[in-house]
């Protein structure tokens, strides 16, 4: 497999788009608005270099950032995703898949310890949670970009499998209609806009990898979890300490 400058660009791309995106689903206050401001300005060039049709909803997303007003999203944020939950912000609350729960983040869990990305013991969300699924996702796209960069052959060819492969069974299967559904029942315009933004880019990416799902999040059948994932041991980007969320 020969590797380019340009793969390796686009797995920091892709990493950034993932990152940012997290960022925005975490409990909004001034400090992690300001966050995302200073992430957004360094945001465009990575944007601009995925191939995706999605400047549109990132600059709708984005110019609201800076003069939102964090006392009106508070509130839409905690109906949303915690008390009411007109919009649940985890995996396995679409379709069938409470009814399947355990296997399903049992998978989860087999796919983030096999990577090394661990969550505090006080993080206080589920490993199925909308932010910590892009995070992972972010995490994993940095492993790309340095197993392309070392031209580490193995590993690249392990990690980009793992990453098909959540994209169909987890995280491509249910952000599509969870940002359409936030795009429909949010009062904010900054989470209405958040939601065209993800569900443009999880769309964009499955097409990218020419992976097809079912949208309406039916129930997976057992012959979709495929157990173990296996991870390269000898990155050396090893995380030696949990992942902060924010």
């Amino acid at each position: 497999m020969l590797t380019t400058k340009s793969e390796t660009e686009l797995a920091l791309a892709r990493a950034d788009v993932y990152r940012f995106l997290s960022m925005a689903f975490v409990y909004p206050d001034k400090d992690r608005l300001a966050t995302l401001h200073e992430l957004a300005a360094d945001l465009d060039s990575s944007i601009n270099l995925l191939p995706y049709d999605m400047k549109e909803e990132y600059q709708a997303f984005t110019s609201l950032i800076e003069t939102v007003d964090v006392t009106a999203l508070q509130p839409d944020f905690t109906e949303m995703f915690l008390t009411r939950m007109f919009c649940p912000s985890s995996e396995t609350t679409y379709g069938k898949n409470s009814f399947n729960q355990p296997n399903i983040l049992g998978d989860i869990s087999g796919f983030y310890k096999a990577f090394g990305f661990v969550m505090k013991d006080d993080a206080g969300v589920s490993f199925d949670q909308i932010t910590v699924e892009l995070e992972f996702m972010s995490f994993l796209e940095l492993k790309i970009a340095y197993a392309l960069d070392q031209a580490m052959e193995e590993n690249i060819d392990i990690c980009l499998s793992a990453e098909r492969r959540f994209l169909e069974q987890h995280i491509g299967k249910w952000t599509g209609v969870f940002g359409e559904n936030l795009a429909a029942r949010a009062n904010e315009a900054y989470y209405r806009n958040l939601g065209l933004l993800l569900s443009k880019f999880m769309g964009s990416e499955l097409k990218f990898f020419g992976i097809e799902v079912d949208s309406r999040i039916k129930e997976l059948p057992k012959s979709d979890y495929e157990g173990p994932v296996d991870c390269p041991q000898q990155t050396g980007n090893e995380m030696d300490e949990p992942l902060p969320l924010h």
